[in-house]
């Protein structure tokens, strides 16, 4: 370990290799608030022991968590972390959301109806993973997003189609309108009723680029975004010509954290 004193007389340059090398080194996770457009975003990065200065960035996004805090987003980071240690895994705390120790990224969070999907929103949340990727100087970006999580990385893969490598979107209620239609029958909650200002990533399939390979995973008994929805926006994926790959498991809507998650996620690495 150099000395404080050792440290001042480093030439510039040379300072900071030093701090990335402690940056690359860590293994306990970084807190990373960085600004989005107009929003300021909490990050929360885990850096594989085998990471280079040039590794592949993994972003996480968690799904709509009406009913809690969510953290489990920081749980599938950290596991990326240690099942692909080359990697650099980072889960955004999506705006509007705050998490089980009181972080709160900038933004409205919404009725958790689609609303969050929002063009705001997912600009802002491309403007961080553009940050992210400057500052580990990724060579690969590959997006993993759960539920609504999911909506906004296609609706990024969409409108910043040259942001990203690759995308694992797993649970997807990829046609918002369709899905919001299936909740007011299942939920019956006024909230769901209605059109509202969101983005639908059925909408934005023509501007994702082809060469961008997209899996997507859902459970066969999943009753919160069913399998329909990811089959609807596969096909129209594959009529424009997109690459496209549809994982079906045994199991409902939260399997997020189930490794066939990860073991889908390595062949996209």
């Amino acid at each position: 370990m150099l000395r404080r004193s050792a440290l001042a007389v480093l030439p510039a340059f040379l300072l900071a290799l030093y701090v990335s090398s402690i940056t690359l080194s860590a293994q306990t996770p970084q807190t990373l608030w960085i600004r989005g457009d107009s929003y300021r975003l909490k990050s929360t990065v885990y850096v594989g022991s085998r990471a280079s200065s040039t590794p592949d960035l993994v972003i996480v996004l968690h799904g709509d968590a009406p009913f809690a805090k969510p953290s489990y987003q920081d749980s599938l980071a950290q596991r990326i972390a240690a099942r692909f240690p080359g990697t650099v895994a980072a889960a955004i705390l999506r705006p509007g959301y705050t998490d089980p120790e009181g972080n709160t990224s900038d933004g409205i969070r919404g009725q958790t109806t689609g609303d969050n999907y929002n063009a705001t929103n997912t600009d802002a949340l491309a403007a961080v993973i553009d940050s992210l990727k400057a500052r580990f100087h990724a060579r690969k970006v590959v997006l993993v997003g759960h539920s609504g999580g999911s909506a906004i990385s296609a609706n990024i893969l969409g409108r910043h189609p040259s942001l990203a490598d690759a995308a694992l979107l797993v649970s997807c209620p990829c046609d918002v309108t369709a899905w919001r239609a299936h909740m007011l029958t299942k939920t019956k909650f006024a909230g769901f009723e209605g059109p509202i200002s969101t983005l639908s990533p059925i909408d934005l399939v023509a501007g994702v680029s082809a060469k961008v390979p997209v899996v997507m995973m859902v459970g066969d008994s999943d009753d919160v975004a069913p399998p329909e929805l990811t089959r609807t926006y596969e096909a129209k994926a594959k009529e424009l010509g997109k690459t496209i790959h549809v994982v079906l498991v045994h199991g409902g809507h939260e399997i997020f954290l189930r490794p066939e998650v990860l073991e889908e996620l390595g062949k996209l690495l």
